[in-house]
């Protein structure tokens, strides 16, 4: 890959396969009604969610540039059109998986599911990025105004305000079970990741890559330890248990917060040096990252919805984290081979 950034190529390669894991213990974990195997299970889950936030952190380094020309025609015929496409597609090839492999349902039926698929989003759970991309285009040009003209002590004031209002606060209403009379007109936490990741970037934050991997560990730590306490607490703490649960599902959660920033300001500060195996390694799992992505789920369906496996009962934790492995492995073949594929190597 040409003119590739190394440590967001690094980063991304680091995401997908966290994100690939973060699927696979959150599937297992359904699996299993026993709390200390849910925890266990989600504990894992949780530690993982920095992934997807640093997707966007990753998409706002290289979006946001002030370099790079964004037109209209750019805009709607390369980047939307490509999510556009990609929803339609997979949104038909995932009911066609469900309808004729798991329900075994009428052709009218499938036809049904697709329509409510694509336009109301009751499809496959991990197809919410596609709209979540969708609406980060739409407003791309705005946020290329905003990043390209403000100073940097505007861009830091945004940055405050939109971690307040998006994090701390929903963090605080969620604890103390009271609705605070304050809020901003903006509707996600994601706009956050998409700055961070430009004043990252390009250095209007500057972070220390020591104290990046400390905050990371500790966020991850205390996340894994809060998983574990809300499930296990569940019977004996059902309201305390619920609201954790709850907070542990949100990627505007200020743990999730603090640790994606520690995950991207580490890689930021690592050495431009390429590593050449891992960095080859990195490359292809970055450019396969969005197939990846789209594919894996479909792995993951095959191996706990259509053949039934257990992994709880058939090998325990060994046995989850190979099908991590198979899962990770089977959806870059397929993507690999897919992108030989004319128009189709467009899409992913």
């Amino acid at each position: 890959m040409k003119n590739r950034i190394l440590y967001l190529s690094r980063l991304k390669a680091l995401a997908c396969i966290a994100v690939t894991v973060l699927h696979t213990f959150l599937a297992v974990k359904s699996l299993s009604a026993d709390p200390s195997v849910q925890g266990s299970m989600m504990a894992v889950r949780n530690a993982m969610m920095w992934a997807v936030p640093c997707f966007v952190m990753a998409s706002g380094a290289l979006l946001l540039d002030s370099r790079r020309l964004l037109t209209p025609k750019k805009l709607f015929c390369k980047y939307i059109f490509r999510m556009a496409i990609a929803l339609i597609v997979f949104s038909v090839l995932f009911s066609l998986f469900d309808g004729i492999l798991i329900n075994h349902i009428s052709g009218g039926a499938i036809c049904r599911d697709i329509f409510s698929d694509i336009f109301l989003g009751t499809g496959w759970i991990h197809i919410w990025y596609i709209y979540l991309l969708i609406g980060i285009y739409l407003l791309l040009p705005l946020y290329k105004l905003i990043s390209s003209n403000a100073k940097p002590t505007e861009l830091r004031y945004l940055l405050l305000i939109y971690g307040l209002f998006l994090s701390v606060l929903p963090f605080i209403e969620t604890i103390s079970g009271k609705k605070l009379p304050f809020y901003i007109c903006v509707f996600s936490i994601y706009p956050l990741y998409l700055f961070l990741g430009h004043v990252l970037h390009v250095g209007i934050i500057k972070l220390p890559k020591n104290a990046c991997g400390i905050m990371f560990l500790i966020c991850t730590g205390i996340t894994v330890m809060l998983t574990i306490y809300a499930y296990n607490s569940s019977v004996s703490s059902p309201e305390t248990s619920g609201k954790l649960i709850s907070l542990l599902g949100l990627y505007s959660f200020p743990l999730y917060v603090a640790a994606s920033i520690g995950a991207f300001g580490y890689m930021r500060k690592t050495r431009n040096q390429p590593v050449p195996v891992l960095d080859n390694i990195a490359a292809e799992l970055d450019r396969c990252s969005f197939g990846i992505y789209l594919i894996h789920m479909a792995v993951l369906k095959f191996i706990f919805a259509v053949i039934k496996f257990n992994p709880i009962v058939h090998g325990g934790t060994i046995a989850v984290i190979g099908i991590c492995i198979i899962t990770l492995v089977v959806s870059y073949v397929i993507t690999r081979l897919l992108k030989l594929v004319p128009y189709v190597n467009k899409i992913i």
